[in-house]
């Protein structure tokens, strides 16, 4: 490819004034640098993009649409094609299905990650909860850490990259409550899939399942590539809503909770006043220094925010709309205070966070009465710490929680657990962490082992989660 001089310079950014001298202005051809090269169809003058524009065949096939016959909408029967096949499944990359994922292949079977998002940590990082909480119980005027396993081993790997990432005190003379910065989170938790080798697919969301009667085959993704099925000796649902679970025929129960929403603001170490703008005291919910590890950026959100249904998409549109005009209307006003002027909205989370929405009937429900009576089951897989001056006891999880009842080789964690009265402490991170690693091991174990998770030893299940530094007492 050859160009003028003249074209050439003022692809350089070069003036008028400077090409007005005679011999800049002459039409020899120079030779570009760039070119494009064989086979690409981008543009030629633009070889700084156009050398990545290939032709491409197609690499989906278009199905029956969906037609409307007598008033209704009807789907043709259609072939989904397998896109993989693995041992375990979990769908649900956030702080639950990341710990699923992970102590399924360390326990050493073949595991398969689907995350409808981008990046790991759902609510964790997308929805920039950050703060770790639950981890301790007191004893003895001292804090015992109970949620042990990957929840501690993520954190103080965290801690190890820098105080920018993560901060908090560690056990045991405080209550250890680490916050972390959601983008060394998502960085973090993508090395640990990577190291425990998981087939990792983001941008797919989990929306039926393979069945044979009450026995569960696998799961049903849908993506740009259309719907896809990946095959499976065990699922672990992890999606917060239950959606495997649902989509199994499997029983729950659904209830409403507040709408989560956060916002990061910025410039926050520049702010020279020493009293809040005006305008303040009518936000629900201040920002706040302590969930950040970032001095420049201060973390708030709308309080326990809206009360709706998490899976309705009206009342999920209505709080996001709701929640970015509070939040640029109030930060604009704050800017009009003297010493907060250079205060601006960094972010607000990418994730929205209904607190909980379908609540599964396992074989066990924990609920506040069980947790009062402070005893420890039999098949005890693990701990949840201190959630608040309320509740100081330790909450002990059976491995009965985690199984639904009437459905086979599903195994559920995180968020869906619980009860309407336990629901505040199992939806936190660091009881999705404890949860998911104790539910991933089992789908290992029991893929491995060929029995479904209800024939599972669940003495063999507590041997490995404590070969793991999992706390059960």
């Amino acid at each position: 490819m050859e160009i003028t001089k003249r074209e050439f310079l003022k692809r350089l950014g070069i003036g008028g004034a400077a090409l007005a001298g005679g011999g800049l202005m002459a039409d020899e051809f120079v030779k570009a640098k760039n070119v494009l090269p064989a086979g690409s169809v981008g543009d030629p003058d633009n070889v700084w993009f156009g050398k990545n524009i290939f032709p491409l065949e197609h690499t989906m096939e278009d199905v029956p649409s969906c037609a409307l016959k007598g008033g209704k909408i009807l789907q043709p029967a259609r072939e989904i094609p397998v896109f993989h096949a693995t041992d375990v499944v979990v769908v649900g990359g956030g702080p639950a299905g990341f710990a699923a994922a992970v102590a399924a292949s360390r326990t050493g079977a073949k595991v398969a990650l689907v995350e409808r998002y981008g990046s790991l940590g759902g609510l964790f990082t997308n929805g920039m909860v950050l703060i770790m909480l639950c981890t301790s119980v007191p004893e003895n005027g001292k804090y015992r850490l109970v949620t042990k396993g990957l929840a501690e081993e993520f954190a103080r790997r965290a801690r190890a990259l820098g105080a920018h990432v993560c901060t908090g005190p560690v056990p045991p003379n405080r209550h250890w409550q680490p916050t972390v910065d959601p983008e060394g989170a998502k960085y973090l938790m993508d090395r640990m899939v990577e190291e425990a080798k998981i087939s990792m697919f983001f941008h797919c969301w989990g929306v039926d399942v393979v069945q044979d009667g009450h026995k569960v085959l696998g799961v049903v993704f849908e993506s740009k590539q259309g719907r896809q099925a990946i095959l499976a000796k065990q699922v672990v649902d992890c999606s917060g809503d239950a959606d495997m679970l649902f989509a199994a025929g499997g029983d729950y129960r659904q209830i409403t909770h507040g709408i989560g929403h956060v916002v990061r603001l910025g410039n926050m170490d520049r702010i020279w006043a020493t009293k809040k703008p005006a305008g303040a005291s009518r936000l629900n919910k201040w920002p706040l220094r302590s969930n950040e590890a970032n001095p420049s950026t201060w973390w708030g959100n709308n309080g326990t925010g809206p009360k709706g249904n998490g899976l309705d998409v009206r009342d999920l549109t209505a709080a996001e709309i709701g929640f970015r005009k509070q939040w640029w209307e109030h930060v604009e006003e704050m800017r009009k205070t003297p010493g907060w002027e250079e205060i601006f909205i960094a972010n607000t989370c990418s994730q929205i966070g209904p607190r909980a929405t379908r609540l599964i009937a396992a074989e066990t429900v924990v609920d506040r009465a069980v947790y009062r009576e402070g005893k420890r089951p039999a098949d005890t897989i693990g701990v949840f710490g201190q959630d608040g001056p309320v509740h100081v006891a330790p909450l002990y999880v059976p491995y009965r929680q985690l199984l639904p009842k009437g459905v086979d080789n599903v195994l559920c964690a995180g968020r869906m657990l619980g009860a309407p009265d336990t629901i505040d402490t199992f939806r936190l991170i660091c009881p999705c962490f404890v949860t998911g690693e104790a539910a991933g091991t089992a789908a290992a174990l029991a893929a491995l082992k060929g029995c479904t998770p209800r024939e599972l030893d669940v003495a063999v299940l507590q041997n490995r989660l404590e070969r793991a530094n999992a706390c059960l007492a």
